[in-house]
């Protein structure tokens, strides 16, 4: 496990390697103002919005994994129809985008010039991640970090070359590439899996699906509002602090994602297989192997990368950015590391609630933390706070999950073992 982690580790260095240096030209050449602003909100809002889309599949690798050791036919219709239902529901959001904010200026017009193209980056966002999730699950690991690469390699090209000062140009390579990359991952479902497409968007599973993924989503809705907070948070400071916030959330999220990505994704399929043949006995282990390598790099990582980050700034955006502004990143860096410290810890433990079907107390967990973060908002508006709070009363709503989830998935697996033993 240990040295495959460490091939689509590599894949992933690439990856962040190349959407750092698109981040870097970016910078070089709009900075921190109103047009990085407007890529980095859009960014957030789109994402956000995509997560209503996995209503519709969100739960589906634990009966996809079934249907995989009981009946492949059912197991391909199945893709199909979660297919149908994700395009379905994409599309449906788009019009309702369009309906409100025609109706009513809930974005500012700026924003809005970029979103009404960015948007139809949803539905392809959408069935890239659904993808993504089922060709995890048939061990083609590398097409996760692959799609990426090409989207920002594609974006990078565009960047440097024909952007010309007009930020909404990424939005248009950005859909390009993405519609590129799903005919890729289209192929090797249907041609490498061999799977057929079915024009269909019910079959017998969906209720379940259904209902678990509303329940999941739901709490991935409560969750994500974090980044809609944070959105509201730093742009009331100005123009060009939500860009430096998310330069400096760059960083974490990268280094993050090299440490711990490729090991959770290996970790979720060999957590499916082990749930689909019922050797709960053999979790423990795998779970404590994964928390000990992704903690451990992590840790490391971020030290090194705290005190390097002001020589990096410089070395690669130039000059573009003050001495006070590459401070602030710097600062929001070490409290956004707190913060993936503790999702890294919660990682293993939330990925096994889902799979174990505990979809309830998913949607408690979350709203817990839903409720601990919009009273961290409240506070900040009331007592008109430092953003720093903000971040700090995030990292402990993150470590209130990790307890959550640890005390359920000791209880889960204790059940398990006594029942085994009867």
């Amino acid at each position: 496990m240990f040295s495959k982690s460490l091939q689509y580790n590599l894949l992933s260095l690439i990856n962040i390697a190349i959407s750092f240096v698109f981040i870097i030209f970016l910078g070089r050449k709009f900075g921190a103002g109103s047009d990085t602003d407007v890529y980095f909100v859009s960014i957030a809002i789109v994402g956000y919005l995509g997560i209503l889309s996995q209503c519709a599949w969100g739960a589906m690798s634990p009966y996809y994994a079934k249907l995989k050791v009981e009946n492949l036919h059912l197991a391909s219709k199945l893709y199909s129809v979660l297919l149908n239902n994700v395009i379905i529901v994409s599309f449906i959001e788009i019009l309702l985008y369009f309906l409100i904010t025609n109706k009513f200026r809930v974005i500012s017009p700026e924003n809005k010039e970029f979103l009404d193209v960015f948007i139809y980056y949803l539905v392809l966002q959408s069935i890239i991640l659904f993808n993504k999730s089922l060709l995890n699950l048939e061990k083609h690991f590398a097409v996760f970090y692959l799609v990426d690469i090409f989207i920002t390699s594609i974006n990078l090209i565009v960047l440097l070359f024909f952007s010309k000062g007009n930020i909404i140009v990424i939005a248009y390579s950005t859909i390009s590439a993405a519609a590129l990359a799903i005919i890729w991952q289209l192929y090797l479902v249907f041609f490498k899996l061999k799977y057929r497409y079915i024009l269909s968007i019910y079959q017998k599973d969906m209720p379940n699906i259904y209902r678990n993924s509303i329940k999941m989503n739901i709490g991935l809705l409560l969750y994500g509002f974090k980044d809609i907070i944070l959105v509201s948070v730093f742009t009331s400071f100005g123009s060009g602090v939500y860009s430096l916030f998310s330069y400096a959330n760059k960083f974490s999220v990268a280094l993050f994602q090299i440490t711990n990505a490729p090991i959770v994704n290996i970790y979720v399929a060999k957590l499916n297989e082990i749930i689909a043949n019922k050797k709960f006995y053999e979790i423990k282990g795998l779970r404590r192997d994964v928390i000990i390598q992704t903690v451990l790099l992590l840790v490391i990582g971020f030290i090194v990368l705290y005190f390097t980050l002001p020589y990096i700034l410089n070395l690669f955006f130039k000059g573009k950015f003050s001495f006070e502004e590459i401070n602030l990143i710097q600062h929001i860096f070490k409290y956004m590391a707190l913060f993936y410290f503790m999702v890294a810890l919660s990682n293993p433990y939330s990925k096994a609630i889902s799979i174990f079907k505990l979809f309830n107390y998913y949607l408690f967990v979350n709203f817990v933390f839903f409720v601990l973060v919009a009273l961290s908002y409240f506070v900040f508006k009331i007592y008109y706070l430092d953003y720093i709070y903000v971040l700090l009363l995030f990292s402990f709503a993150q470590f209130s999950n990790l307890l959550l989830y640890y005390m359920k998935n000791n209880q889960f697996l204790r059940i398990k073992q006594e029942l085994m033993f009867q």
